[in-house]
């Protein structure tokens, strides 16, 4: 996004598919990039005036070749938690300098009704209380917080909101409570669309706390589930999910939706809880830890 008279943001991004048929692998060639169409490279909902009502924007997408360095298709959302990761938490701290509630200034902002009605579904289900972030700190050794945010992954719409609790001397975050909601359009099986918005929350949340792949120059490192964590049973949160059904509208995606929602909810929250910004995830404890020391140098 950007003000009138001023240069455009430039994103680089990769796709997430590459076309690797039974001829190439039988002829050993070298599989090739998918340029046009749904998995070609996705533009932040953001970024198009859907979400929010941006008076001037110019968004400039730049290509990262996939073929040859990475495999996208498999992971789920590939792309949608970076997006709300960032996007998010600049609407947070926009809200933020105005001294505004995050939800009042979302409101206030959103681009279209869609969008209302899960940011709406959500926040009523958490039953969310109005007053800026970070309005109420404390110096205790384990902190709450609570954030809220939007997401999607093509067409459908997501929201949601998260309970935190940071422990201030071991950096460790758990998500206590989330609450998602998703508007697909007309969902005929609702009980199907809700577990999926639970399996989406909780991958989310392992991703947005534990989940990294590390590298070097010989290739990934993180190989079993001790260098790739992930959440365990014990660790993730209670789980609210909301359809927020449209039978006037054509079905839609419900498989990934409320990820980056989710991601950007609970980083938003952490802001909440510590007066502090991350802008790298997962939110490991050594980051956590870095972060809160660099407030008090």
């Amino acid at each position: 996004m950007r003000q009138a008279g001023s240069s455009p943001t430039s994103i680089w991004q990769h796709g997430w598919m590459i076309n690797e048929t039974t001829h190439e692998l039988v002829l050993a060639t070298p599989p090739r990039e998918r340029a046009e169409g749904p998995p070609s490279i996705p533009v932040n909902r953001m970024s198009t005036g859907s979400m929010y009502a941006v008076a001037n924007r110019r968004v400039v997408s730049h290509a990262v070749p996939m073929a040859g360095l990475l495999k996208g298709a498999p992971l789920r959302s590939p792309l949608d938690l970076s997006f709300a990761f960032a996007s998010e938490q600049t609407i947070d701290e926009l809200a933020f300098a105005v001294k505004m509630d995050p939800l009042a200034f979302r409101r206030r902002n959103i681009g279209d009704a869609r969008w209302l009605g899960v940011l709406n579904a959500a926040a009523e289900a958490a039953q969310w209380r109005p007053r800026v972030a970070a309005s109420v700190l404390s110096n205790a050794e384990t902190v709450v917080g609570r954030g809220i945010g939007l997401g999607t992954h093509h067409v459908s719409y997501g929201a949601a909101v998260a309970e935190i609790e940071v422990n201030r001397r071991t950096g460790s975050i758990v998500a206590k409570r989330v609450w998602g909601a998703l508007d697909a359009g007309q969902v005929i099986n609702p009980a199907l669309v809700e577990n999926q918005i639970i399996g989406q929350i909780i991958q989310a949340t392992s991703r947005i706390l534990k989940e990294e792949v590390r590298f070097e120059p010989a290739g990934v490192t993180s190989l079993d589930w001790v260098s790739y964590p992930v959440l365990r049973f014990a660790e993730h949160p209670d789980v609210t999910a909301v359809v927020v059904q449209r039978l006037d509208q054509p079905s839609t995606g419900a498989g990934e939706e409320v990820m980056g929602a989710t991601a950007a909810a609970i980083a938003n929250a952490f802001f909440d809880a510590t007066g502090v910004r991350l802008r790298q995830y997962p939110l490991t404890p050594e980051r956590v830890l870095a972060a809160l020391a660099a407030t008090r140098t």
